[in-house]
């Protein structure tokens, strides 16, 4: 048994509304109002079955002395690897669910995780506060992040990431291109340019790939689970693309970027005077409302029509999307790339394609767009980074909303483009879109934020 010392780490701050996937009610049954001292007494419902690679999150815990209470793991026991059980589990901060991460690598067998529960009276550490049996099941998801990558078609040996699968490993992959460019590691799912595409040098061929995967219980084939660009050489490939899945009230849906909301004292200048207000966590932090996180950057479904990628059908896409709990509520929200690298690029520009809705008032409402250097970005407080603005509001291009939004009205009338500044080519860096919504008497703060694409090409 391998066991996993976790140490503390800030989890953002959700209110529980309603719930999806494996979730139940629950009432608390403890009087908390009889009770004053350090927590006791904490308690999850048990699982009766849990398949591998499932999104899990359990209810809100029970215990003595919860009320304002705060939540950590502190230890993980099961037969997976020490970065396995490091990367599978989180737990929610305040409320204490504990999610059982989508698409993790857990092996058959039993876990059991410890919880601090810490209050104003103390703290208590809850050996074997959950524990459940994986299982595996017959594969029937796999997703590649990124999902879409860029090879030149003069290149060979590209690659892409490994593949994320659910039910359970060992697995076995297999992939089919008559044309035999492209091959497929049948151990991880790493898919390989193994020969050289003819394509002019201003030209683009998109190709996606059907890939298949087996378990000892049964085999799955994900349609369409991988796009590829073949490009010429004057095309700048993809560098980043950012990534979503369904969110949670333990997940804001961000697969290669986080999330953060600004709490505490700001000064911004609106409307040519300066405005000082102090955001608190209980009014202007994240919240989890109506089945929608608010008052953070998050990944949000929205209907699409695809009559670019498409048909011409609507589809429920996500989006990368931000709104406030009310028109009237403040907040500073940040959603920030992963590590970019740009080291052997001489240009770069990021693309942001995306469509607004409701109140469109620029004096105190804005998206900015941000740049820092990888040395020079806080992974303990982003908010400390030392950002450099490459936009200052790019909402007055975004595509205003109408019913239906359609991907080719997205791209004539509602994509941007953004030079990377030169100073920051040759480096690793870190983009960041900002969302500032402050003083609601200069203008209500509703405006709302869809972004279907945000993408980095560099060359």
């Amino acid at each position: 048994m391998l066991k996993r010392i976790l140490s503390g780490k800030s989890i953002f701050t959700f209110t529980l509304v309603s719930l999806g996937l494996y979730m139940f009610s629950c009432t608390t049954f403890l009087d908390e109002q009889r009770y004053d001292g350090p927590p006791h007494s904490l308690k999850y419902m048990s699982i009766s079955d849990y398949y591998i690679g499932d999104d899990y999150i359990t209810v809100k815990p029970t215990v003595m002395g919860g009320e304002l209470a705060t939540y950590r793991i502190t230890n993980i026991e099961g037969p997976a690897s020490e970065e396995v059980l490091t990367e599978s589990f989180s737990i929610n901060e305040q409320q204490g669910n504990i999610n059982i991460k989508e698409f993790n690598n857990l092996s058959i067998g039993t876990y059991s995780l410890d919880v601090e529960v810490k209050n104003t009276h103390g703290s208590t550490i809850f050996e074997n506060a959950f524990s459940f049996s994986a299982k595996q099941a017959v594969p029937t998801e796999v997703r590649y992040t990124p999902s879409i990558y860029s090879f030149y078609g003069h290149s060979q040996n590209d690659v892409t990431n490994k593949a994320s699968v659910n039910g359970g490993g060992p697995y076995t992959f297999s992939m089919n291109d008559p044309l035999n460019h492209f091959s497929i590691n049948e151990t991880d799912g790493v898919i390989t340019k193994d020969a050289i595409i003819e394509i002019g040098d201003d030209e683009k061929i998109i190709k996606s790939f059907d890939v298949g995967v087996s378990n000892e219980l049964g085999s799955y084939l994900a349609q369409d689970a991988v796009v590829i660009e073949i490009i010429g050489a004057n095309i700048n490939p993809l560098v980043y693309n950012m990534e979503y899945s369904t969110p949670n009230i333990s997940s804001l849906g961000l697969l290669n970027g986080i999330a953060s909301t600004y709490i505490g004292e700001v000064t911004e200048e609106l409307d040519g005077e300066e405005y000082t207000v102090n955001l608190t966590e209980g009014v202007n932090g994240p919240i989890y409302k109506g089945n929608r996180h608010q008052n953070i950057w998050h990944a949000q479904a929205s209907n699409i029509v695809l009559d670019e990628s498409g048909d011409g059908q609507t589809s429920s896409e996500l989006f990368l999307s931000f709104k406030t709990s009310s028109s009237k509520t403040e907040c500073i929200s940040i959603v920030v790339s992963d590590s970019i690298n740009l080291s052997e690029s001489t240009s770069a520009y990021t693309e942001i394609k995306g469509y607004k809705r409701f109140i469109d008032n620029d004096v105190n409402q804005r998206f900015e767009l941000l740049i820092c250097s990888e040395d020079s970005y806080n992974t303990d407080d982003v908010f400390a980074s030392d950002w450099q603005t490459v936009n200052a509001n790019f909402a007055p291009g975004m595509l205003p909303y109408a019913n239906p939004i359609k991907e080719s009205s997205l791209t004539s009338d509602g994509t941007q483009e953004f030079d990377i500044p030169s100073e920051f080519l040759g480096t690793k860096v870190r983009l960041a879109i900002k969302a500032v919504h402050l003083n609601p008497s200069l203008g209500n703060l509703g405006r709302e934020a869809f972004i279907y694409k945000w993408q980095i090409r560099a060359k």
